[in-house]
């Protein structure tokens, strides 16, 4: 499940987003959330369309390169073994 916590604008006297100032964007708008990020923006040759960034407690803050788009917060779910049912515990094992 996503959470979004604001919208990338455009680069001053452009139409676009610039991706050094969506990068200073998407900092301010973790930092007003109270998130701390982890680690560095995946890199531009990976996919040049989409910032992603590590965030702290598991997780990834993810936006698309467009003035207006959506900066969301995905979180990963850690459940230790003790939790799982016998039918999760079994899908697990049976992927070898």
């Amino acid at each position: 499940m996503a959470t979004s916590i604001g919208t990338l604008a455009t680069t001053p006297n452009t139409s676009v987003v610039v991706w050094k100032d969506g990068k200073h964007q998407i900092r301010a708008l973790l930092k007003k959330a109270g998130i701390k990020a982890r680690g560095t923006f995946r890199m531009r040759r990976e996919n040049s369309r989409e910032y992603v960034l590590g965030i702290e407690d598991g997780g990834t803050v993810r936006a698309s390169r467009t003035p207006g788009a959506l900066v969301t917060i995905h979180r990963v779910k850690t459940i230790s073994v003790d939790n799982l049912s016998a039918a999760q515990l079994a899908a697990i094992l049976a992927q070898g």
